[in-house]
């Protein structure tokens, strides 16, 4: 399957900036990013649908969705099921959402073809030792036309990027972080219709820790990067961030 490489850009779905608390404090550079992202999940009514986040930490991006949707069921999966006072306060407050433990590769409690919506958030990277058995289970889990989805997605195509990464998992020990790449993507395609990588951050990445600081010249760097994705397409592999959206 070919992959289909884009850099999207404004207007995002407007509901997206709802759930941008569920980042928390991410950099401003990186908010076009999870608004294409968020813009996603609610490209198709999830009302009276089922939803499954996988990996889903805390459960806040979960309980965005659930907002949105009122009327639809979403799961929160995690190795340990989100809780707390705050949690239970959703739970209450949303009676479509419920939050799970779980295994993201063992999804045996979904019947075939019983879920419209699987999707995570900064965490394909975490399991990228068996990506292609990841999806493999979940297009178990789709219904036709159901949709697989990842937000805020390490690359590593760019060497420099790949480098000062590198030096960060070095200094910080982040002994299961990786970088992914598009063959990754290309084996997961198998059995899905239609499989979209939307990339960001070219001089974005190696900029962060100045232009962060700065408004101003993130929106620059931002603006540089959509015109050089945009001219030089071929410089679209070389982003250091990424979303990926597979269709059933």
């Amino acid at each position: 399957m070919q992959l289909e490489l884009k850099h999207p850009e404004p207007p995002f779905d407007p509901r997206a900036e709802k759930m941008l608390p569920a980042v928390g404090g991410f950099p401003p550079s990186d908010r076009p990013l999870f608004l294409a992202g968020y813009s996603e999940l609610c490209r198709v009514d999830l009302n009276g649908r089922r939803a499954l986040e996988i990996c889903g930490g805390f459960g806040k991006l979960a309980q965005g969705v659930a907002e949105t949707f009122p009327q639809a069921e979403v799961i929160g999966l995690d190795l340990y099921a989100a809780s707390g006072p705050e949690v239970d306060e959703c739970l209450r407050r949303l009676p479509g959402l419920s939050y799970v433990a779980g295994d993201a590769f063992d999804m045996n409690a979904y019947p075939d073809e019983s879920l419209d919506l699987v999707w995570g958030q900064a965490a394909l990277h975490h399991l990228a030792h068996n990506p292609e058995g990841l999806s493999r289970e979940v297009l178990r889990v789709l219904k036709p036309g159901g949709r697989f989805i990842f937000i805020f997605e390490p690359m590593g195509h760019n060497l420099l990027v790949a480098a000062i990464r590198a030096v960060r998992m070095a200094k910080y020990e982040l002994g299961d972080e990786s970088n992914l790449y598009l063959s990754q993507f290309k084996g997961m395609a198998k059995g899905f219709t239609s499989c979209e990588v939307q990339m960001f951050n070219l001089l974005g990445y190696p900029m962060k820790g100045v232009s962060d600081r700065f408004q101003i010249l993130s929106s620059a760097v931002q603006r540089l990067d959509s015109y050089l994705f945009k001219a030089f397409p071929k410089l679209l592999r070389y982003g250091a961030n990424c979303n990926v959206i597979f269709t059933k």
